[in-house]
């Protein structure tokens, strides 16, 4: 198959075009279809639930996201990353009518060095087969694509729901957690403007953010709240969210495996009713935290080295530098940097800064970079609003305090500081700093909170009917999870 201009059998694209007169004819079917499907599950699972209100909206905005994405990359960049995760849906698409059941099936679920000849005379690109985390989003998104006749916006709208599900079950967790703040939670968590927008269509970080979610959820109702939501769908959820997790982003793994840990450790430890073991418990889960996180450290870096990484970030630092000009001013740099670990690290809160706070507003050089400079701009001004209303050291002291303020700002710490490091670009960091920003805002809503958190609590507490005199504290799990 020639690169620019793929022949599929259901769809006859032309050159780099991904989305054509099918995709607008499929768009309103599949939007009713999808919404139809997600209001069945409200019904039956969220009917008395306050989190109801949030569940389809939060959907429709993750759909219209995903839509406006595949005509930025139609119109405006004319090709991305995208157009060739699209040509790999289609090949394996393709083989399921032209070469046979069996080859679409070994297309679809084993790995590029099992794959016979027969199936890689049917690759366009084999760069998106060689390579295991983009090869997951080709076989993500060409099952949903062969369930919509070949479509961008099938394979698309599928990946999407499943960031979309991943979404929400950060949120069920959180929200089970601090009940009272289910609105606050909901913003943090499922109408971020970029995340509803780069976190959506045929891409890997709409899979990573999905994933990180889904880990949480089963790892939270599997072993801190087991049988709270039964074993399958916990269960279910860890095994989808570590695979996208790992597969896709190993970094994510890097970053959530060892915060989750310490989390569900510290968790644990404020269930301790003795005071004496409770303190003696905190090194000890402190250490088994650490323990795993180091293991997973190993085992990405026995992947990734640490100083092929510093290597590579530091000339590509210097490459987007000298044409930085030439790209529109997109590129940003760290200053002068090291090529060792040792100089990877120092330039730890540059780019956690570029990641959470950048572009400023005179960075953005171009109008796509706009409404992320904008965001990044609301970002720093609520973190030091969210400072100046608790105190400076109080904030450190509510944050030692809250082992879920700890999990998220220690999973978004160590994720903004991985992508500013290696992005070298405002415009793809748009898109690689998602996950990171329900986890940070989450931080950030929860700490907030603490402020008047007693009077807030009692006035859900009624408005749900726990009409107890005195109450100032929901325990994890006080209400119906619905």
């Amino acid at each position: 198959m020639n690169l620019l201009s793929p022949t599929p059998l259901f769809l006859g694209a032309k050159g780099l075009d991904i989305l054509n007169l099918l995709d607008f004819i499929l768009l309103p079917f599949l939007v009713w279809g999808l919404v139809a499907l997600f209001s069945a599950i409200k019904k039956s699972r969220y009917k008395n639930s306050v989190v109801a209100q949030y569940f389809i909206p939060a959907l429709v905005v993750r759909l219209i996201g995903a839509f406006l994405t595949a005509c930025l990359y139609q119109y405006y960049y004319g090709y991305g990353d995208t157009t060739w995760y699209y040509f790999g849906t289609l090949d394996i698409a393709n083989a399921f009518f032209t070469k046979g059941f069996s080859t679409g099936m070994e297309m679809l679920l084993y790995p590029y060095e099992m794959y016979s000849e027969e199936a890689k005379s049917n690759i366009t690109i084999f760069l998106f087969f060689r390579n295991p985390s983009m090869l997951a989003v080709v076989k993500t998104g060409a099952l949903f694509g062969f369930l919509t006749f070949g479509s961008f916006i099938g394979s698309s709208f599928g990946i999407t729901c499943i960031a979309f599900i991943g979404s929400w079950m950060l949120y069920r967790v959180l929200q089970d957690i601090y009940p009272h703040l289910h609105r606050e939670l909901a913003i943090a968590i499922l109408f971020v403007p970029s995340v509803c927008f780069w976190g959506t269509g045929l891409m890997k970080d709409p899979l990573s953010m999905g994933g990180v979610g889904m880990f949480v959820y089963g790892l939270y109702f599997l072993f801190y709240k087991p049988g709270a939501r039964g074993l399958a769908l916990p269960l279910i959820a860890l095994i989808i969210g570590l695979y996208y997790s790992i597969v896709v982003k190993a970094y994510i793994a890097v970053a959530v495996v060892p915060a989750a840990i310490i989390w569900l450790s510290l968790m644990y430890k404020n269930k301790i009713k003795n005071k004496t073991l409770q303190a003696l418990s905190i090194p000890l889960l402190l250490a088994m935290g650490i323990g795993f996180g180091g293991i997973a450290l190993q085992q990405v870096s026995s992947t990734f080295k640490l100083e092929d990484i510093a290597l590579e970030a530091a000339k590509t630092q210097w490459w987007i530098a000298l044409n930085s000009e030439l790209d529109g001013g997109m590129g940003y740099s760290l200053g002068v940097m090291e090529p060792t670990v040792s100089g990877m690290l120092k330039k730890a809160p540059a780019a956690i800064n570029v990641a959470l706070f950048r572009p400023y507003p005179w960075e953005a050089r171009k109008i796509i970079v706009i409404p992320s400079a904008v965001e990044s701009m609301f970002t720093l001004f609520f973190t030091f609003f969210v400072f100046f209303k608790i105190g400076f050291f109080k904030t450190f002291v509510e944050m030692a305090k809250d082992p879920t303020v700890l999990f998220c700002l220690i999973f978004a710490v160590i994720f903004a500081f991985a992508v500013g490091f290696s992005s070298m670009n405002f415009g793809a960091l748009a898109r690689y700093k998602i996950p990171a920003l329900p986890f940070y805002f989450s931080a950030l809503v929860i700490l907030l909170d603490t402020k008047g958190r007693e009077a807030r609590i009692a006035a859900f507490a009624i408005s749900q009917g726990i009409n107890s005199p005195g109450i100032t504290k929901l325990p994890p799990g006080t209400l119906p999870l619905q």
